[in-house]
């Protein structure tokens, strides 16, 4: 393995830029850190995108990374699949809404479609998960998150994801926090395995 730093995004689909998803999601960033990672936070509130259009509905052909950060879907988008593409590892970072993730973060997922669809561009990299509510619905939002990031050839560590459900103040969630770190930890003990080699998951 090369001397080159590891690097993560962190995706918030709060709308709160300091509330109890991104404090938990701070810990695993803080985590990432601590082994040499390099990280980036990516709040999805401060340049919403526009909703999917389905291009794939009408030809599959259709749905390629450019037409969808280009004309009518220039927005930050462009710049979202550039970060996706360059990083080794992406946490995605929500509350629950309803038994699932917030709509930023359900619209962003849709609109990672075209790199999935172009050649299963994110082929191989490492996925980890935030989750946090007041009520119950944290496993339906990870399930619900894992499903289509795994079609997209996301890989996920053991323990892949922390939550925490009815504090009001995440830092006082002693498991959460131990999760938090752990799924920092693992993120970058499966980025760096897979890092060595070259792996291409989809091919034969």
């Amino acid at each position: 393995m090369s001397d080159e730093k590891l690097k993560f995004v962190a995706f918030n689909g709060s709308p709160r830029k300091e509330g109890r998803t991104a404090g938990l999601l701070s810990v695993v960033l803080e985590e990432l850190r601590g082994l040499g990672a390099e990280t980036r936070l990516i709040h999805l509130v401060d340049n919403p995108i526009r909703p999917c259009l389905g291009c794939f509905s009408n030809s599959p052909e259709e749905c390629e990374p450019r037409r969808c950060t280009e004309g009518e879907l220039e927005d930050a988008m462009k710049g979202y699949h550039q970060l996706l593409l360059y990083s080794d590892g992406v946490i995605f970072a929500t509350p629950v809404m309803w038994f699932g993730p917030s709509g930023l973060m359900k619209n962003f997922i849709d609109r990672m479609t075209s790199l999935e669809n172009a050649g299963k561009l994110l082929d191989g990299r490492v996925a980890g998960f935030v989750v946090t509510g007041d009520e119950d619905g944290a496993m339906q939002t990870v399930m619900q998150l894992m499903g289509p990031l795994s079609e997209m050839g996301f890989l996920f560590p053991p323990y892949p994801f922390a939550t925490s459900l009815g504090f009001k103040n995440v830092m006082e969630d002693r498991e959460a926090l131990e999760f938090a770190r752990r799924l920092g930890r693992n993120l970058y003990r499966l980025a760096g395995i897979l890092k060595k080699k070259d792996f291409n998951w989809w091919g034969m």
